[in-house]
C-alpha cells in the first residue's frame, strides 16, 4: 500500500528525463527506433497543454492530464505592448520550454516578469528556462518564499526524491494487478489516471534532482502592482490557503483571477501542516468578492463562474467550525477526524468517481481536518 506522506511528496511535481546521447557507440536500428518512440512520448506528455486566448493578449496554458496524484501548474501570458508577464512555470525545465516554445509563436517581445503563485516545484522548477532566456527578467512571489524555498523547500524536495521511486513501482505494480489503491478491482477511470500518473512521475527522478531553484528577486507582503500602458496587473496575497506564500493575479479591467492552488479542480489539495484551512474560506471570499468572471486555476480548466470557489469556501469552514469544536471537546486528532463530516461535500466534489473520492480522502477528508486541529490546538 502506498503511503498517503510519499503520496503527497509525489504531488505536483512533473519532470522530463534527460535520454542517454551516448556517441561513442552505435545503436542499431531496432534501439533508434525505441530510443525514438521515448522522445516523442516524453514530448507528447511535455506538450500536452492547450493554450486558450481569455482576453486581448491574455492566454491560459491549460494542462489537459487526467485528474489524479500527479499535476503540473496552468500558466498565464499576459502579452503588453512591449514585454510579457508570465505567471507560474512548471515542474521541470523541459516543460517549461514546450510552454515558452508555444509563447513564441504569439510573440517575440521579452519576459519581463515571472509570477509564482506559491513555492511548490511545480509551479517553480521551470523558472531557469526564462532566466536563460531572458537576461534581466525579474521573478516576483510573496516574500516568505525566499524563507521557504532554501530551508523546508530543500526538505521536501529532497524527501520527494527519495520518496518517488518507491511510489511509481507500487503504483505500476497495481496496474498489473488490476487493483486500485482502496484494494478492489480498478476501474476504467482509475487504470487511466494511474497510467497518467506513471508517465508524468517517470520524468521525474532524472531532471527533479538538478533543476534548479531561482529565488524572487522581488517580493511582496500584501499587494504590488504593475502597469503596462492601459493594463493593470494586481499581484495580491488575500491571505493564507494551500501556503503561507499564496499569490494571486488580478487583471481587473479584463476580469481575469489567476489563483495558484488556491483553487484546485476538481479536488482541492491540501497538506498538512503546510495548508491553512482555518483562513482559507475567508481568502477565498475576498477573492470571490473582486467578481472575476474568468477564473485560472492552478490546476484544472478555465471557470467561468464562482460557483466552485463558493462551493470550497463553505466546505474550508464547515471543516474549520466542526474541528475547533472538537477541540473544544477535548477529542484527539483521530477522534477528530471521525467526528468532522464532509459527506455533503464529498458528495458534491467527488460524486460517484473513484477517482475524485481517493483525492478527497488523501488530500481533503485527512490533511484538512490535521492542519485545521493544528491552528484549533493552538489557539487553546
Amino acid at each position: 500500500m502506498v503511503s498517503k506522506s510519499v503520496i503527497f511528496l509525489v504531488l505536483a511535481f512533473v519532470v522530463i528525463g534527460h535520454r542517454d546521447s551516448s556517441a561513442r557507440r552505435k545503436p542499431d536500428d531496432s534501439h533508434l527506433s525505441s530510443a525514438s518512440l521515448q522522445e516523442e512520448e516524453a514530448r507528447s506528455v511535455a506538450r500536452n497543454f492547450e493554450v486558450q486566448k481569455l482576453a486581448g493578449g491574455v492566454y491560459a496554458v491549460i494542462r489537459k492530464d487526467l485528474p489524479g496524484f500527479m499535476v503540473d501548474a496552468n500558466n498565464v501570458f499576459i502579452i503588453n505592448d512591449d514585454d510579457v508577464i508570465v505567471v507560474d512555470a512548471n515542474g521541470a525545465p523541459s516543460i517549461t520550454k514546450e510552454v515558452l516554445a508555444a509563447l513564441r509563436k504569439l510573440t517575440s517581445r521579452p519576459v519581463k516578469y515571472v509570477i509564482n503563485t506559491h513555492w511548490h516545484d511545480d509551479h517553480i522548477r521551470g523558472n531557469q528556462v526564462y532566466r536563460d532566456a531572458f537576461p534581466g527578467v525579474e521573478f516576483i512571489g510573496r516574500t516568505t518564499m525566499r524563507e521557504y524555498l532554501p530551508g523546508q523547500g530543500a526538505i521536501n524536495r529532497k524527501n520527494f526524491l527519495e520518496g518517488a521511486p518507491r511510489f511509481l513501482e507500487d503504483l505500476r505494480g497495481l496496474l498489473v494487478k488490476n487493483k486500485s489503491l482502496g484494494g478492489w478491482d480498478l476501474t476504467n477511470e482509475e487504470r487511466a489516471s494511474y497510467q497518467s500518473d506513471i508517465r508524468l512521475a517517470g520524468f521525474v527522478l532524472s531532471e527533479g534532482a538538478t533543476a534548479e531553484t531561482i529565488l524572487p528577486t522581488i517580493t511582496l507582503e500584501d499587494r504590488l502592482t504593475l502597469y503596462r500602458g492601459s493594463r493593470v496587473i494586481d499581484i495580491r496575497h488575500l491571505g493564507s490557503g494551500h501556503t503561507a506564500g499564496d499569490i494571486v493575479v488580478h487583471l481587473p479591467k479584463e476580469g481575469i483571477m489567476i489563483t495558484g492552488d488556491l483553487v484546485v479542480w476538481p479536488v482541492p489539495l491540501v497538506g498538512n501542516p503546510q495548508s491553512h484551512p482555518g483562513e482559507w474560506a475567508s481568502t477565498l471570499d475576498k477573492l470571490r468578492a473582486l467578481h472575476p468572471s474568468v477564473i485560472v486555476p492552478g490546476h484544472g480548466p478555465v471557470l467561468r463562474d464562482d460557483s466552485y470557489l463558493k462551493t470550497l469556501a463553505e466546505m474550508f469552514a464547515s471543516i474549520a467550525q466542526q474541528t475547533q469544536a472538537a477541540v473544544a471537546r477535548g477529542e484527539t486528532l483521530e477522534q477528530a477526524r471521525k467526528s468532522v463530516n464532509l459527506g455533503d461535500f464529498r458528495k458534491q466534489i467527488a460524486g460517484d468517481s473513484p477517482v475524485r473520492k481517493a483525492l478527497f480522502a488523501m488530500y481533503v477528508a485527512g490533511p484538512a481536518v490535521g492542519a485545521a486541529y493544528g491552528e484549533a490546538s493552538a489557539k487553546h
